[in-house]
């Protein structure tokens, strides 16, 4: 590798490396982690998200589904279930089935829509990636082969982003992916069309979910200050990103909420107060950028946009106080600490320590020791007045600190921080004494791998026990027979949340469940959760009052009757009062109860 990466070889010009050869390479790459993702036939990333999103498409294709109704009747808490996510993400699987269903049936098109579009998305994230990378290394000369060499590297550092890309991940963190690379893209570009592209992508990814925000906040942030300080293009940036970001907003709400949605208040999703705050932020930056002068001192440019932009907030928080409460505002205690406290991605970085999930903390500290190793780079292209470039690094450097306080946005430094990689290799070899960069390297990697190494010993994973809680999420009846479904009337079924995902794709229509696995169902969790541990008759048949059916999957592992006594019995086989099994001929671990509320203790 060392002979590979010679001087001699770095004096080769950079006119040898083309846009299309660098995507090729990228993608490439990429697609062999897909295919090694798809080995075992188990998705490395894939999650209960994946399995609620084909529900929610697949019923969108339904005779009943309406794209701006975003409604599930089969999730039923009693309330039936509003989903938050968008038709944004929805829109190219619906597409390529209806272009397949002319040729097969519609449940084999939505499949086969299901594993084409992540590779394609896959090349559209490619595409920034490549398009940063090129741009970073302009001015770093490499050979073919060591340029070659480093975006394979690149890029497989970036693998565990890639994942989001293999067949059947149909999540949208794909697509947040992509517009945040096309951000980054656009930030680094720092010209015109990379100021649109910063607003529009930063609008499509509050259009597909609210995780980036704080990333959008990091990069505009970065612009105000570079335009304050007077840095060059800056306006031009500011302009041109609000232009951008407000073209994006109108566009996508009329496309994807519609008029109700529109005018809707939804904390956790695209509605009318991130519209609000989109159109209003980005409109009064461009504006104020528009008229005050450039000779303007720093405390006048300071001035002129800090006092409307405290208005708009301010007006946003007038209009809309109860998104003051955050995107989980609608948690109530009991799912917070039986459900939404538990899910390790939604705590710090601690808790990896806690749950000694070591191979998690050496993906953070390989982005740590990745960030560390570009920091010398990006300043140095900062005293060249390539401002943008610290704006772009800012944004991957943040998305690692989120990391550090809410493990859910780890796949953000993962994809973020290695396009800085190549030309921050460059950088060292090209430098006039490379063993002193190697040195760096070196060190970097080494505080990188030490600081969690200490941690290791210093936070001693407590002794774990598992509780019927836990049990509760775990039973998923796999590979269990559901039949015992078609021999009964439809109706509601009250279930522990882990197998509400399992009984829904097996459910014949008619039949809804009282809860599944995501934050907008916490009233039907409460439900559940006060059904199956509370020791209370009274508050037992309050729960189940709404319901027809018990469904619980027998667990061998023998649960505490006093922590959830309903369930501990029901899992270990037993009956209970007031609660009729419904006999199946099949032998299967799935039990469903029909529920005599008159005899329900």
């Amino acid at each position: 590798m060392d002979a590979v990466l010679s001087r001699a070889d770095l004096k080769v010009l950079p006119d040898s490396r083309s846009f299309l050869r660098t995507f090729l390479t990228v993608y490439i790459t990429g697609l062999a982690i897909v295919l090694f993702d798809l080995a075992d036939g188990v998705l490395f990333v894939g999650d209960s998200d994946d399995q609620m999103r084909e529900l929610q498409i697949r019923y969108l294709m339904s005779p009943d589904g309406r794209w701006f109704d975003l409604t599930l009747p089969f999730i039923s808490m009693p309330e039936t279930y509003v989903s938050p996510w968008s038709r944004l993400i929805d829109l190219p699987y619906a597409a390529i089935a209806t272009l397949l269903r002319p040729f097969m049936p519609i449940d084999q098109a939505l499949s086969f829509a299901f594993r084409i579009w992540p590779p394609l998305m896959l090349a559209l994230f490619c595409l920034p990636v490549a398009s940063t990378v090129k741009r970073l290394m302009a001015d770093q000369p490499t050979s073919r082969l060591s340029s070659l060499l480093m975006l394979m590297l690149m890029t497989i550092l970036m693998a565990v982003a890639v994942f989001e890309f293999s067949p059947g991940r149909i999540d949208h963190h794909d697509g947040q992916l992509v517009a945040m690379m096309l951000m980054v893209s656009g930030l680094v570009r720092w010209d015109r069309f990379g100021g649109a592209l910063v607003g529009g992508a930063a609008a499509l990814s509050v259009v597909i979910g609210l995780e980036c925000l704080p990333l959008v906040v990091v990069a505009y942030a970065g612009l105000v200050l570079c335009y304050i300080a007077g840095v060059r293009d800056a306006r031009a940036m500011i302009i041109a990103s609000g232009a951008g970001m407000s073209i994006v907003v109108v566009a996508a709400s009329l496309a994807f909420i519609g008029p109700d949605g529109i005018v809707s208040t939804q904390c956790d999703a695209f509605s009318a107060p991130y519209l609000f705050l989109l159109i209003g932020m980005s409109a009064t930056l461009s504006c104020v950028v528009w008229v005050v002068p450039d000779r303007s001192s720093i405390f006048a440019k300071t001035l002129w946009l800090g006092l409307p932009s405290a208005f708009v907030l301010g007006l946003a928080a007038w209009c809309f106080p109860r998104c003051l409460g955050g995107p989980y505002q609608m948690i109530d205690p009991v799912s917070r600490a039986f459900w939404f406290s538990r899910i390790w991605q939604e705590n710090s970085f601690l808790y990896l320590y806690e749950s000694a999930q070591y191979s998690t903390v050496a993906l953070l500290a390989l982005s740590t020791c990745g960030a560390l190793l570009a920091a010398p780079y990006v300043a140095a292209e900062i005293r060249r007045q390539k401002f943008g470039v610290g704006v772009a690094f800012a944004v991957g450097l943040a998305s690692l600190l989120l990391t550090f306080d809410v493990l859910r946005n780890i796949r953000f430094p993962i994809a973020l921080i290695p396009p800085f990689l190549p030309a921050a290799i460059a950088y060292y070899l090209n430098a006039r004494s490379p063993t002193r960069g190697v040195r760096v390297a070196v060190g970097f990697a080494l505080a990188s791998v030490l600081a969690p190494a200490v941690l290791c010993l210093v936070i001693r994973p407590p002794t774990h026990v598992f509780d019927a809680v836990d049990y509760m999420s775990a039973s998923d009846c796999d590979g269990e027979d559901f039949g015992v479904l078609n021999s009964v009337a439809a109706g509601r079924i009250a279930l522990p949340q882990g197998i509400a995902l399992p009984v829904l794709f097996a459910r014949p229509a008619g039949f809804s469940v009282g809860a599944v696995p995501f934050h907008r169902a916490s009233p039907g969790m409460r439900r559940m959760f006060e059904a199956f541990t509370s020791s209370d008759a009274a508050v037992r048949r309050a729960a189940l009052e709404p319901f027809d059916y018990v469904a619980v999957c027998r667990f061998p592992l023998a649960a505490d009757l006093q922590q959830a006594p309903l369930y501990a019995a029901l899992a270990a086989g037993k009956s209970w009062p007031g609660l009729e099994r419904v006999p199946y001929a099949k032998p299967s671990d799935f039990q469903l109860f029909r529920i005599d509320h008159a005899k329900l203790w």
